[in-house]
């Protein structure tokens, strides 16, 4: 008996030094894993509720509760600690986050709210036809069904205000910092200068970022089930007919940059 014990301690040790000296192999992900056990269509077009499968992020104290992916928390949080121990004293600003994770029925709320007048844009609609009004949410609002937010994957920081990421802004020194450094804990801002996106898409949104290495798998799986038909935007929101297949082009145009970040660098 204590020859078989013994035999099973040594079997046992051993095994454990392999996986010591060889690391453990990586775990494919899951289709599971990637909409967090929720249906496909459901998931990808933001129709689910929050919390359910994300988690929450309180940044400040009595700030509103977001939402992101667990993973996209653990290095949103690994990049702030990091950004805090690097900047200077004199540097007052932190990040913190204004929006994140939005259902299907939140980015409605903000759509239709634009395309009704409700919600004043750069110039009033008064006059304008259904396509010209569509033409200016999408300067910088998702269509509901097609935003990067249905995801958990992207969240929006400080300011959504360009200008308080330029210049003299009080943002410039952390937007320096973020496109010098945010790649290496898997994130991207998507919404660049249009000109680096052949001119498609939304306007430049410096507080917008994302994790890439899971939003640009989810940006591919989107791609393929609007064109397989699978996802359907008729009839779900006001002037969905009028946008149509343009949908498509705002989804697939996104920083090129994006694409080159598969994992964390750290």
């Amino acid at each position: 008996m204590n020859l078989i014990m013994f035999r099973s301690k040594f079997l046992f040790l051993f095994l454990l030094s392999l996986l010591c000296v060889c690391g453990e192999k990586p775990i494919k992900q899951t289709q599971t894993d990637l909409y967090l056990g929720i249906d496909k269509n459901s998931y990808l077009t933001g129709k689910f509720n929050s919390p359910g499968p994300l988690a929450p992020v309180i940044l400040e104290e009595n700030a509103k509760e977001h939402y992101l992916r667990p993973d996209v928390k653990k290095a949103l949080h690994k990049m702030i600690n990091d950004f805090e121990d690097s900047k200077p004293s004199s540097y007052k600003q932190h990040i913190f986050l204004v929006s994140s994770f939005r259902n299907f029925t939140h980015q409605k709320g903000i759509w239709e709210s634009k395309f009704t007048g409700k919600k004043a844009m750069r110039v009033p609609i008064k006059g304008k036809s259904s396509e010209e009004i569509i033409g200016l949410i999408l300067e910088f609002s998702s269509a509901p069904g097609t935003s990067r937010h249905h995801w958990g994957t992207d969240f929006d920081l400080n300011a959504l205000d360009n200008a308080y990421f330029e210049s003299n802004g009080k943002g410039k020194y952390l937007y320096d910092w973020l496109k010098e450094n945010a790649s290496k804990y898997g994130f991207c801002q998507p919404y660049n200068p249009l000109v680096s996106r052949n001119n498609k898409g939304y306007q430049e949104e410096k507080w917008h970022w994302s994790y890439a290495p899971i939003s640009n798998q989810l940006t591919k799986e989107w791609i393929k089930s609007f064109q397989s038909g699978e996802i359907k935007l008729e009839g779900s929101f006001l002037g969905a007919e009028v946008l149509g297949d343009r949908a498509l082009d705002y989804v697939k145009s996104i920083n090129p940059e994006c694409e080159k970040i598969t994992s964390q660098n750290l």
